[in-house]
């Protein structure tokens, strides 16, 4: 508990002082350090853990930890741009709530075959999550802004914030790579499932695939029709709501009402 604890509190003193250096540039060193700090050691209890229950031993507590410690390696690419760092803080900070389910889990007996293909799902699952959770966040913040200009209380917007224009780019990009991932992911995880009913996977397959859809559905409307505003945040929370109740849903379900575990 007090490893969790402790990376919970690393990790929300990198989105603090991460989001002060905006104003304060002298504290940017200090703000990476601690940030890259923060993954250092979460990456090392990660690495002991799975060492412990087994490298594919990864439950929802874990899987959790794991999405945290991908949530705080993307916060420190995007907040290469200054104008990013607001995102970045908040991912930063959500990295710090995932970190604190670390060493919180506990073992399952592997039914799934082990192998580089559930390895892989695994890596691609986590990645795709984390950059469709970053586009859900962003999502928010366009909303936050949106309301500001319509209700014209422009003087209160922040000026940490980028434009409109630039979180709708950011937006994109990050639904074009997680979709990417989200791809491969599904591609994978078909590899090693041998039966959807028996394994006990209908449900994160379907709700992954409808997932899948909504975001091709929403890039295409973007590349074609030039889709944005309103009806892109609202198609992108409700892929990424369905891709969590896919993933993370479907775990809780498996191991706290049926006593499984699948990868």
């Amino acid at each position: 508990m007090s490893l969790a604890f402790t990376l919970f509190v690393v990790y929300a003193a990198a989105a603090w002082v991460m989001l002060r250096s905006l104003n304060r540039p002298r504290l940017e060193p200090f703000a990476w350090a601690v940030a890259l700090g923060a993954i250092f050691a979460h990456s090392d209890a990660i690495v002991r853990l799975m060492r412990l229950a087994g490298p594919f031993s990864i439950g929802l507590f874990e899987a959790i930890s794991l999405l945290g410690w991908t949530l705080g390696v993307l916060a420190c690419l995007i907040s290469i741009d200054k104008q990013n760092r607001v995102l970045g803080s908040i991912l930063l900070a959500s990295a710090g709530i995932g970190a604190s389910f670390t060493g919180h889990g506990h073992g399952f007996a592997e039914d799934a075959p082990s192998g580089w293909e559930l390895t892989a799902h695994i890596l691609l699952s986590m990645g795709a999550a984390a950059l469709l959770f970053a586009a859900a966040v962003t999502a928010v913040l366009l909303v936050f802004l949106d309301r500001r200009l319509r209700t014209h209380r422009i003087a209160r917007i922040p000026r940490v914030l980028p434009p409109v224009d630039a979180l709708e780019k950011v937006l994109f990009r990050l639904i074009g790579a997680g979709f990417a991932l989200l791809t491969l992911a599904l591609l994978t995880g078909f590899v090693f499932v041998t039966n959807l009913f028996a394994q006990h996977l209908i449900h994160k397959t379907v709700l992954s695939l409808l997932a899948w859809v909504i975001f091709a559905v929403l890039l295409v409307g973007r590349i074609r029709y030039g889709w944005r505003g309103r009806s892109a945040v609202r198609w992108t929370l409700f892929g990424f709501v369905l891709l969590a109740l896919a993933y993370f849903g479907s775990k809780f379900v498996l191991e706290n009402l049926l006593g499984r575990h699948w990868g």
